[in-house]
């Protein structure tokens, strides 16, 4: 723990991206239990300032215009530009007063913002990426630790709160307070969508990286086992990015089963979103932002099919019964972390069977069978 007084004003940079902003939403609880009268600010990728807005231990958010920068700096003739638009987001910060910064994402740029805020006592990763360790005036968890397989991404930003004197024990991510409206729009939204009152299983078939993508016929097999053998009906969810991923799945099972299948994949907001999943009691999805929310919105079980990332460092928390299903035995090239297959086969993903979710599925939730 530091011998530093206590901070005043603590600035948190987390810029993205949305399962990554959702493991960190621990700190700022930790830093408000810990010092009550501080006022807390965070730096986001001004796309996600719904994922973070009107949290109740936040009281300043600063949106960065990041994408524009990168888009502007192809043409070395906005350079300038860029330049002045960086150093007055820096002013802007600068303008706060706060007297400690956390760079809870540990890249160049997120280390930069609070050096170039001049803020003072700057708390950083020891890992070294990017060099961002020249930026920090404390350096904290190193490259090892950082990417041990068996400690929590959630844990390493909770160590750099503890650095600055935080209680972190028991620290679990909290959503934004959500207005009553969306509470209401997502029960009506889900009630009026089944015909029957049969218990939510929420999914998401969709994946960023293609090496996470479990195989659409094992979805297909898997959904086609839950509809026929349970009483559930199914909400499926996702970025707009992976709202065709979705449509092509919901569309092969709508015509046998259509009144128990709502596709919300591109068809909501982050709040809403996370209104939907704070009414449902069970989440299926591999390594993706989904799965964190549903976590950080205390879905009763979450079901994690994961193969190129170690669950003990990316999974979820907040839920009380979180199941986390990989090969068996593992790959010899497991964890990869690789965004793509480096064999071009996924093989990691292939290898957990639609039967072994389902299982876990049965086992997690006792669903009523149909007759």
């Amino acid at each position: 723990m530091s011998l530093q007084s206590e901070p005043q004003r603590v600035l948190i940079i987390r810029l993205s991206s949305l399962g990554d902003v959702i493991q960190t939403l621990p700190l700022p609880a930790a830093i408000r239990r810990s010092f009550p009268q501080a006022k807390i600010g965070w730096a986001i990728d001004a796309e996600l300032v719904s994922a973070i807005a009107g949290h109740r231990d936040l009281d300043y958010i600063h949106a960065c215009p990041r994408a524009h920068w990168h888009k502007a700096a192809t043409n070395p003739l906005s350079w300038p530009r860029v330049a002045r638009d960086i150093s007055a987001f820096a002013g802007d910060l600068q303008a706060v007063g706060y007297d400690v910064a956390i760079d809870a994402q540990g890249l160049l740029i997120s280390a930069l913002i609070p050096f170039l805020a001049r803020i003072k006592r700057r708390v950083g990763f020891a890992h070294r990426r990017e060099l961002s360790h020249f930026f920090y005036t404390e350096k904290y968890v190193g490259k090892k630790e950082y990417f041990a397989s068996e400690t929590l991404h959630s844990e390493h930003m909770l160590a750099l709160g503890r650095a600055i004197g935080c209680d972190i024990s028991g620290c679990q991510p909290t959503l934004p307070d959500l207005p009553a409206y969306l509470h209401g729009a997502a029960a009506a939204r889900l009630e009026q969508a089944f015909a029957g009152s049969g218990p939510l299983i929420a999914l998401a078939p969709g994946t960023r990286w293609s090496s996470k993508q479990w195989p659409a016929e094992y979805w297909l097999e898997l959904l086609a086992m839950i509809l026929t053998r349970t009483a559930a009906n199914l909400v499926v969810v996702g970025s707009e990015d992976e709202a065709q991923t979705a449509a092509e799945l919901t569309h092969r099972l709508a015509e046998r089963w259509p009144t128990r299948i709502l596709n919300l994949a591109g068809r909501t907001t982050l709040p809403e979103l996370y209104a939907v999943l704070g009414r449902v009691p069970v989440m299926i999805a591999s390594d993706t932002a989904p799965l964190h929310v549903a976590g950080a919105a205390r879905c009763a079980h979450l079901i994690g099919v994961y193969g190129p990332t170690p669950g003990g460092r990316t999974g979820p928390s907040g839920s009380p019964d979180i199941r986390l299903l990989s090969a068996r035995p593992r790959l010899h090239c497991q964890p990869c972390r690789r965004a793509r297959c480096r064999y071009g086969t996924n093989q990691c993903m292939h290898n957990v069977a639609p039967a072994e979710v389902f299982a876990a599925v049965a086992q997690a939730m006792e669903l009523p069978a149909r007759g």
